[in-house]
């Protein structure tokens, strides 16, 4: 792996066998038809495939909220679809739950840089916070893997629907490499360690929830 932080055991997250199997995912391009009322654990719990993955992309979803990206890159649909399509990925092409952790949590730091005073503006057409969001994430995991998720695989899986080929899609991913990320993916280790001990933990709400 490219960065630290990628141990066989985190905190709330058991290195056993996943607790259960969930229906798939509403579609996040598809109109994002979901009860905006469902709390959001047990939205992410009903619309992934296990435990680990829900307690995941629930704690991400909650960190992107906190750094303000939906409030700087729109997105029409349910925010949450953005971390259950991540969590779907990953889940389909067998991304152990503790890399999973990692590329999530070195995404969080691309973003947590996006938001910085003084970074390069992006592309009027490239403001779109599913894009940003799935695609640093792509960046984080082709860093951070030794065995990476082609990015023919994302296009065949979600790129096709913005994209009209993966050649397309490219170019976005290259903009993202050269111009915000500005050819650096390697990132603080430190900073990407805090961010997996929060997308572990367990918070307290998630009690009330359930």
């Amino acid at each position: 792996r490219g960065t630290a932080g990628g141990s066989s055991q985190q905190p709330g997250l058991g290195g056993g066998a996943p607790g259960r199997q969930a229906a798939p995912g509403p579609s996040p391009s598809s109109g994002g038809e979901v009860p905006e009322t469902m709390s959001n654990y047990a939205f992410f719990v009903k619309y992934t495939y296990s435990n680990e993955c829900a307690l995941l992309a629930y704690n991400f979803h909650e960190l992107v909220t906190k750094l303000g990206i939906f409030e700087q890159f729109a997105y029409r649909h349910d925010h949450r679809l953005i971390s259950v399509t991540l969590a779907y990925i990953f889940y389909r092409y067998q991304v152990h739950h503790c890399d999973m952790a990692l590329d999530l949590a070195v995404t969080l730091v691309y973003l947590e840089d996006v938001r910085v005073p003084g970074q390069p503006e992006l592309q009027e057409n490239s403001r779109d916070a599913f894009h940003l969001i799935c695609y640093l994430a792509f960046l984080a995991h082709a860093f951070n893997a030794d065995r990476t998720i082609r990015l023919a695989d994302w296009y065949k899986e979600i790129g096709w629907r913005s994209f009209r080929n993966c050649q397309q899609l490219n170019g976005y991913v290259f903009f993202l490499f050269s111009q915000v990320r500005r050819f650096r993916l390697r990132v603080s280790e430190a900073r990407v360690k805090r961010y997996i001990q929060k997308l572990c933990s367990v918070p307290p709400q998630i009690h009330q929830e359930t």
